[in-house]
């Protein structure tokens, strides 16, 4: 009699908690789902709602699946409960344990990762290195210029930017939230804090010739110089133009570029051009479909990469649009770098790859394949060979 009574009141609770459980989810599908579409078509940008998107995808949220598979999954939980009535005390303990395990275990996985280069490996700078940050991986990874991998260099969080000083010491922007920061790796693999405030999506790096450091900020709206030692000012901000700022690079003759992602009279996209001075101008603001990664050939010539129509735009030196120069192996390119030999290669964020090209367009395909949302690239060049 007790025992009955004991399993009746367990049957009871536990129906309880299941429609009570799945009263709160869908509540907070629903919830989310509305969130989620009012996020996506805001002025912040289609990037930043693509960021969460693809966040979402890569954990299997729920909401990109049909519901009646949930229900289909949740009725044979429940089939299988009545049948192994007798076992439900374990079951539910069972259930719980591993609930709990799988809770705690997700945010490690993402950082523990295979791989890991030797601590050979780990010094800087390699020479032939390409290093590649993954946004959502929190992983900086390093390969071979023929494609070999080595493995994870290291492990920021939320990486994206990064580019080396002559001395061979490499600077990551850290796009993690409220943190942001940027990280100075030392040749001997120390890790230290360069700076940590004046920034707010920090994105792009890049060098002046005297060692100024320059950090693009998607989200202020701001492009902040750092001296040497880490004193921050800001160079240019959204007076001067800048909408949604991600990369940035120097011509030769010291002139700073910089992709704005909503520029431009249909707000898809430009590039600003300032003098070393900080006069700002239009460089371009047309054959952009959510500008963002931008690179010089050694011929001067300015390539874009096109997130939304997966494209690379080349212009001249003088700012003429010499219309698409590649469209093929491209899935949301962000990070474009050019190696020594003119071989173009660009980060996939669709796809998690890295695709090279040849100096005339022609696509070699598949370079690499990295983990979760690749975003920017770098390699060791000392200021002889730029």
């Amino acid at each position: 009699m007790l025992y009955n009574s004991a399993m009746k009141m367990l049957s009871l609770s536990t129906n309880y908690i299941h429609r009570s459980l799945w009263a709160v989810y869908i509540a907070f599908r629903f919830t989310l789902d509305r969130l989620l579409w009012a996020f996506a078509r805001s002025a912040r940008g289609k990037l930043a709602a693509g960021r969460v998107l693809s966040q979402l995808h890569d954990i299997n949220y729920p909401g990109i699946f049909p519901m009646r598979n949930i229900r289909r999954l949740r009725n044979s939980l429940l089939s299988l409960q009545r049948r192994l009535f007798l076992a439900k005390p374990m079951i539910l303990l069972l259930v719980a344990t591993g609930v709990a395990a799988v809770a705690q275990s997700v945010p490690e996985n993402l950082r523990a990762v295979s791989g890991d280069l030797n601590t050979a490996d780990n010094t800087l700078p390699r020479s032939r290195t390409i290093y590649e940050t993954n946004w959502l991986s929190s992983t900086i990874q390093a390969f071979t210029l023929r494609g070999s991998y080595l493995g994870v260099f290291a492990r920021p969080a939320n990486p994206t930017g990064l580019v080396f000083d002559d001395a061979g010491n490499l600077y990551v922007s850290s796009d993690s939230a409220p943190g942001y920061s940027i990280l100075k790796i030392a040749p001997d693999g120390t890790v230290s804090i360069f700076a940590n405030s004046g920034l707010g999506g920090p994105h792009a790096l890049v060098f002046d010739t005297a060692g100024n450091l320059y950090v693009a900020n998607e989200l202020n709206n701001t492009i902040v110089k750092f001296t040497p030692d880490g004193v921050g000012t800001v160079f240019a901000d959204r007076t001067d133009g800048l909408a949604q700022p991600f990369d940035l690079a120097f011509d030769a003759a010291g002139n700073l570029y910089v992709t704005n992602g909503q520029g431009g009279p249909a707000g898809t996209g430009s590039v600003l051009k300032f003098t070393p001075d900080g006069v700002g101008s239009v460089f371009a603001d047309s054959g952009f479909h959510l500008a963002f990664g931008l690179a010089f050939d050694r011929a001067g010539n300015l390539y874009v990469s096109n997130v939304d129509s997966d494209t690379i735009e080349k212009f001249a030196p003088d700012g003429t649009d010499l219309g698409v120069f590649v469209s093929t192996g491209l899935n949301e390119p962000l990070g474009l770098m050019f190696d020594s030999a003119g071989n173009l290669y660009a980060a996939n964020r669709g796809n998690d790859t890295i695709e090279k090209f040849s100096a005339t367009g022609a696509d070699l395909g598949v370079f690499a394949h990295t983990y979760p949302k690749p975003h920017f690239m770098t390699m060791f060049r000392p200021r002889s060979e730029h």
